[in-house]
């Protein structure tokens, strides 16, 4: 099953555990343009600059940012900006957070363990993907990752557990961390070194009959073992990943909510009219922000609320006959569960049937702009006119992703936002390091 090592990691080498925030960085595929400057701006020696290097005048292809990155990292390692741990370590990352957007919700915490895993093809069936992914990230990805033979970002690995994989992480930690700060989000981040070799033991020992589901990190992944692959090196068949138990209680889903981009088949007006086709429409109350974000946190009949951007209202949605019976006429080879997910409905019944579009990963990512935000959704629909409305989803629960992936089924894109991130920064492992 499950196989995992400690290693030597590679870090920052900070006067104070809180100067880690001046290096760390949220993930790659997090930063955009305005963040990257920000990091950039931090500090010259933010993680930034190795995970997403900007790119320079003379470049010619995308592979020159990467190569740029990897002279970075052999300049900090030489310089002692980077040092390598003495002996190989287990490391626990701890993040503490409350759950909601608005930040009006309980704090949790969540705790994982950094540790080196065995690449194995997913049709093995100890590590499973829970999602598709694009071509485009993982070349960029494989890129960098040749040139800098080193996982310079985490991988998000949750572990079916029962509680004593998660028992044995949280007593694993002893003593001060070795670095800690906290993000614009107001995440507290928290990273502890273990050293001690009967901690490290059980929980290699523990790990050994899991199955591994993968929550964020896909692109990483399947990068690194193509890597481990062409490569053949027996140094290149583990990469860095940050497991968390299933069954830890600060394991946290939010939901991604989308914009629906108007098309010149379907007039703005006529999308509520239609969306009454396949789903019970039924006008919220009130229509607004607030109580939108109350349904978010319910748990009643309606399986989503639509903004509608032509009566600018508030509408609940719930599947009705109509619906019922396309899904079950048109299963596309899927089961009965991932076609009554909140985001495949959308899917099936809107992008395919209403609109007469392809579902693919493209055509999604250019119908739909996807906020984490209710608020952000919210305004935006109704400040620009190029869209017909907004789906606001509920998280779906960790339970359900257990049961789809089990199934031999990945979750459709963007339905699940585990939050919060795992940064970058915190540790790298140098895949040239035994």
């Amino acid at each position: 099953m499950a196989e995992i090592r400690p290693f030597r990691g590679c870090r920052f080498s900070l006067k104070n555990p809180y100067d880690l925030k001046q290096h760390a960085a949220p993930p790659y595929d997090m930063i955009d343009g305005e963040t990257r400057d920000t990091l950039y701006d931090l500090h010259p020696h933010n993680i930034i600059r190795i995970i997403q290097n900007k790119p320079e005048p003379g470049d010619t292809a995308n592979s020159d940012r990467h190569a740029r990155a990897a002279s970075i990292l052999q300049e900090w390692e030489k310089d002692g900006v980077l040092t390598l741990d003495p002996g190989p370590s287990l490391y626990v990352y701890r993040q503490r957070y409350t759950s909601g957007e608005d930040g009006d919700t309980p704090s949790f915490e969540r705790t994982g363990i950094i540790a080196r895993v065995k690449l194995v093809d997913f049709r093995e069936g100890v590590i499973l993907p829970h999602e598709n992914t694009l071509s485009a990230p993982k070349v960029d990805r494989y890129e960098l990752l040749k040139a800098t033979r080193c996982n310079t970002g985490q991988i998000f690995g949750i572990v079916q557990d029962d509680g004593d994989f998660f028992s044995a992480i949280s007593t694993a930690v002893t003593g001060k961390p070795v670095g800690n700060f906290t993000d614009n989000d107001s995440v507290r981040h928290a990273l502890f070194k273990i050293t001690d070799p009967a901690a490290i033991n059980r929980l290699v020992r523990l790990a050994a009959d899991r199955i591994i589901l993968i929550a964020d990190g896909h692109h990483r992944y399947e990068t690194a073992l193509q890597f481990a692959r062409e490569s053949g090196a027996p140094a290149h068949q583990y990469v860095m990943m940050t497991l968390v138990s299933m069954a830890d209680p600060g394991l946290v889903i939010r939901p991604f909510h989308r914009c629906l981009k108007q098309q010149k088949l379907l007039p703005a007006h006529e999308m509520l009219h239609r969306l009454g086709d396949y789903f019970k429409v039924r006008e919220f109350k009130e229509s607004s922000i607030g109580s939108v974000g109350q349904f978010v946190k319910s748990r009643d009949y309606r399986r989503m609320a639509y903004l509608d951007r032509a009566t600018q209202k508030v509408y609940g949605l719930s599947l009705n006959v109509n619906g019922e019976k396309y899904l079950k006429e048109n299963p596309g080879g899927m089961s009965y569960k991932w076609n009554h997910l909140d985001v495949s409905m959308l899917n099936s019944l809107v992008i395919h049937k209403i609109l007469g579009l392809p579902v693919d990963g493209t055509t999604l990512h250019d119908i739909f702009n996807y906020e984490k935000n209710v608020a952000v959704a919210y305004a935006r629909v109704l400040e620009k006119q190029d869209y017909y409305g907004a789906f606001f989803l509920r998280p779906i629960q960790i339970a359900t992703v257990r049961d789809i992936v089990g199934g031999n089924e990945r979750m459709p894109q963007k339905s699940t936002n585990f939050f919060p991130k795992f940064y970058s920064g915190l540790v790298l492992n140098s895949l040239e390091v035994p």
